[in-house]
């Protein structure tokens, strides 16, 4: 409660110190549940999007991708293509926890009056009927029924049908930069135990508050909703469809949206959280967002992308962010990592580009935990998307959709160009 007051307060050190103090004394799933209900109080509407857990869930894979940690991990994750050097995996793990506490202090909160409610009654049908009436409270923007029913789905061992159908929901007008995908499908991939009750609940506030409002109130002509969401769907592979994934890192859009939209997507597929009709529904969105013909291989070469035009320069260096553990991390990529982490750091964006296509097998785990690093601890405590966007890119890379020195070149590029001061 404490972490969970800070972050509430605004108390931005607090909560950093507070999530640092906990690791290792706390259950791994304890800490990501309070920081999932510290985030489900964002309360940012201007752009109708609460980043605060996709932020959460962007950190947490990226925390998992870096390697196994008993401390900050309740489940062992698979073993990585890119294998981090040890003596950074931990003190970056760390430092990554560190800054999305940082990060749900300085974000804007419900007040009190208008944010989650906890005693809700969840005394319901079967199970069948309650996913119906989940789908038909959500399409008649009634807010609390829809929280009713979620509590009820949600509250298996293994919710399948509540992340189902709040996927296949989602899916149906991901709109013009894919927030109303993004959001629930990072939610409910983040979604705390409902044996965490405070926590579970007001996260399931957050997502129906969301969904009633961005959910189509009639299912669209041509949408294929799966008749069978008690269990998830067979994998789909994205391997055809690797020019329109990288042509959306490429032409990422404004703060990465279109990138961003592409690994939830990849990920949903690959774990089935949707099935095949409705990727190819969010295909088809994405296409349109992304707003141009999918590159070919050849226009798709880091080389060419290169040489066409450079990325944006800084004018300059954005301001450090100071963490418990930011400077064990600083200080290990000044010492073995000098060359990459310099050059990334430099004002002009090409002095670190013209260095990519020479870049050995060897060195892309510390090319990427230098990346994250660069993401999580520059900028405003406040910035969401430079964070999402970096794992997101990674993210793909790792599922074999793009190419190492494409996601380290478009990561550089959208850091250079969004990564400000606080």
């Amino acid at each position: 409660m404490t972490l969970f007051k800070a972050c509430l307060t605004g108390d931005e050190p607090g909560a950093a110190s507070h999530v640092s103090e906990m690791v290792s004394k706390s259950q791994p799933s304890a800490i990501w549940a309070i920081l999932m209900h510290a985030a489900a109080w964002n309360e940012q509407r201007d752009f109708d999007t609460p980043h605060s857990t996709i932020i959460t869930h962007s950190i947490h894979r990226m925390i998992q991708e870096l390697g196994p940690n008993p401390d900050v991990l309740a489940v062992k994750p698979p073993t990585p293509k890119l294998k981090t050097p040890n003596d950074l995996v931990e003190p970056l793990q760390k430092a990554l926890l560190e800054r999305l506490a940082l990060h749900l202090a300085a974000i804007d909160h419900w007040i009190k009056d208008r944010g989650p409610r906890y005693n809700v009654d969840t005394r319901l049908d079967s199970l069948d009927m309650t996913m119906r009436n989940y789908t038909q409270s959500v399409r008649k923007q009634a807010h609390m029924s829809a929280l009713s029913f979620a509590l009820r789905l949600g509250s298996r061992d293994d919710p399948i049908r509540l992340r189902r159908t709040t996927a296949s929901l989602a899916a149906e007008d991901a709109d013009n930069i894919g927030h109303a995908f993004i959001m629930p499908v990072s939610l409910v991939t983040e979604l705390p135990q409902s044996n965490y009750k405070l926590p579970y609940q007001a996260a399931l506030w957050h997502l129906t508050e969301f969904l009633v409002r961005k959910v189509p109130r009639k299912q669209p002509d041509g949408f294929k909703v799966d008749d069978q969401m008690e269990k998830m769907a067979s994998p789909t592979s994205l391997s055809k469809h690797k020019n329109l994934v990288a042509t959306s890192i490429v032409e990422y859009g404004i703060l990465g949206h279109n990138g961003i939209l592409a690994q939830r997507i990849a990920s949903a597929a690959e774990t089935g959280l949707v099935h095949s009709y409705t990727v190819d529904w969010l295909l088809d969105r994405l296409k349109q967002n992304v707003k141009t013909k999918p590159l070919t291989t050849q226009q798709l070469s880091v080389d060419k992308i290169i040489k066409k035009k450079s990325g944006t320069d800084w004018d300059q260096l954005p301001s450090g962010i100071d963490l418990p553990n930011s400077g064990k991390v600083r200080l290990w990529l000044v010492k073995n990592a000098t060359d990459y982490w310099d050059k990334m750091m430099e004002l002009k964006s090409d002095v670190f580009e013209k260095i990519i296509p020479d870049i050995s097998k060897k060195d892309w785990p510390v090319v990427r935990a230098a990346q994250y690093a660069m993401s999580a601890l520059n900028g405003s405590p406040r910035a969401s998307h430079v964070i999402i966007f970096t794992q997101a890119v990674w993210s793909l890379a790792e599922q074999g959709l793009i190419d190492n020195s494409l996601a380290a070149l478009q990561v550089h590029r959208m850091l250079k160009q969004y990564l400000k001061g606080r």
